[in-house]
């Protein structure tokens, strides 16, 4: 009888452990931060150097780039499937093989080929499917992982949902998960919708683009509302709810409800902000369902949420760019009726309130719509940096902000505040990707608006030309060069002299020596 067995592949833990571990700990789904730290993931990088998640990339690389095929490893592991599936008596020398084979490559560079492979060869489907679920579920490592359930997907059926269901809650395996249940349940609508329901980021995009032209109408009403929303772009999935969900009929029907409003909003603000998906310009019925937001706003609560909306729609109709499909006569009108929305006091009064507590929730957002609004924002910010001067957004908002006078009382603030000693700890090739750059994110912030403030910062500046961040020292330096020459005192230019002198990034040193010549 041809038989797997279940004994461990090494001593590591299984991907599926860790999942029913999650499961167990925190129901379906989204899982907290907890569970996408996954068995085999290394150490973070000691020396700060540049880190992409594997979840990221199969994300890029599905959505804006082709991984490039691996022949190679499509031929070896073939082979192995191969021997496996047509032996009497599977060997687990072999199944071992497989496994740490099928971890040694990348899964979304083979995924296909492989397939293809398999049926070229007209290896039994059966067994083939017995061999993806066993790399799937003692699988140790991600890509063993993640090509079992291509197996899976390709030679499975309806007895494998709730393997692929609580595999996929874990983002990383989402992508290979949904495609599987797309492929093998006889219900893939809503398979899938069960799925996207379960996890926020990459992986609610990768389940909700396999939703597209869906006819279900509680999933149509739940893309409205909840199921573009993700944690990476709103703007992958805007146009995806927009049409599939029907946007436009059910912004006219009588009985919009808040959670449709505000979903109605943050949909088109998406679509108004463009890409990486389809925008406003590729929505046939933008201009009607527009026009009717602004209209269901009418007598309805503000909140920072709406503002949003209105802020981001007016922006697109203020400048629509070449892509506009409307005659510039109907744009006007709708842009006047989104300017006298948008002049009604109580959203002056909405942000203004939420900026009177600094410890206000709500403060980032509505530090954002202060800037359109035109209100003033220095005096809370500064009531903000006081309790958290590491909050890099609102000094950057703040000096955005700001007078002449009041950026001089902001870079006096930033001096006592943040800890510029410790700043000085460069130069350096380092990328801010952890908690510990927090300071060196908040002086950036600050600095990277000294170039509208000649004279003002120096002491900043100087710290800055030292710090370990290329991306900052770039910024110190492009301030100084944007000063006219009477406002860079001499010593200015001696930190930047020596700090050429030790630069280790090819580009910011040509940018400090072509700022030396030119004074």
């Amino acid at each position: 009888m041809w038989k797997l067995g279940d004994d461990p592949v090494d001593d590591r833990p299984t991907f599926l452990a860790h999942a029913l571990a999650m499961s167990l700990r925190h129901g379906p789904g989204p899982w907290p931060e907890e569970a996408h730290t996954l068995p085999d993931d290394p150490p973070p990088p000691s020396d700060g150097g540049p880190l992409i998640s594997s979840v990221v990339r199969d994300g890029i690389e599905s959505h804006h780039f082709r991984a490039t095929p691996d022949a190679g490893a499509v031929t070896e592991i073939a082979d192995l499937l191969d021997r496996l599936a047509t032996t009497r008596r599977p060997a687990r020398e072999d199944l071992s093989r497989l496994h740490d084979r099928s971890a040694g490559t990348s899964a979304i560079a083979v995924a296909d080929d492989l397939v293809e492979q398999t049926r070229l060869r007209r290896l039994p489907g059966d067994r083939i499917r017995a061999l993806g679920r066993h790399l799937a579920e003692h699988g140790t490592r991600r890509d063993t992982v993640k090509i079992g359930l291509v197996l899976v997907g390709a030679y499975g059926d309806q007895r494998d949902r709730d393997l692929l269901l609580l595999l996929g809650t874990l983002e990383e395996l989402t992508l290979y998960a949904v495609v599987a249940l797309v492929r093998t349940q006889p219900d893939r609508q809503r398979a899938v919708y069960e799925l996207a329901r379960r996890v926020e980021g990459w992986g609610r995009i990768h389940a909700v683009e396999r939703l597209k032209g869906c006819d279900d109408p509680e999933i149509k009403a739940w893309l409205l509302r909840d199921g573009f929303r993700n944690g990476i772009m709103n703007e992958y999935l805007a146009y995806i709810a927009a049409t599939t969900g029907g946007l436009w009929r059910a912004l006219v029907e009588s009985d919009v409800d808040d959670a449709l409003l505000d979903g109605a909003g943050d949909i088109l603000a998406a679509l108004a902000l463009g890409g990486p998906a389809e925008d406003m310009s590729d929505y046939d019925d933008a201009l009607p369902a527009m026009g009717r937001f602004a209209e269901l706003l009418a007598g309805r609560q503000a909140t920072l949420r709406r503002l949003h909306g209105l802020l981001g729609v007016l922006g697109y109709l203020r400048d629509p760019g070449d892509g506009a499909r409307w005659p510039s006569d109907d744009i006007a009108r709708l842009r006047r009726s989104y300017q006298d929305r948008l002049a009604e006091p109580r959203w002056s009064d909405l942000v203004l309130g939420h900026l009177a507590d600094p410890r206000d929730p709500g403060f980032h957002d509505a530090l954002w719509a202060a800037g359109p609004l035109e209100l003033p924002v220095v005096p809370q910010a500064v009531a903000r940096l006081e309790i958290d001067p590491l909050d890099g957004f609102v000094w950057w908002s703040a000096l955005g902000a700001a007078t002449s006078s009041e950026a001089e009382r902001l870079c006096v603030l930033a001096e006592r505040l943040l800890p510029l000693s410790d700043l000085a700890n460069g130069p350096g090739d380092v990328y801010d990707l952890g908690e510990e750059y927090a300071a060196d994110r908040a002086l950036e912030s600050v600095v990277s608006r000294l170039d509208a403030f000649p004279g003002i910062g120096l002491p900043l500046i100087r710290v800055a030309l030292r710090n370990r961040i290329t991306r900052l020292r770039r910024a110190a330096t492009g301030a100084l060069a944007a000063w006219p020459a009477s406002a860079v005192p001499d010593e200015a230019g001696a930190w930047v002299r020596r700090a050429a002198a030790i630069e280790p990034d090819e580009q910011t040193r040509a940018e400090m020596l072509a700022f030396l010549v030119s004074r």
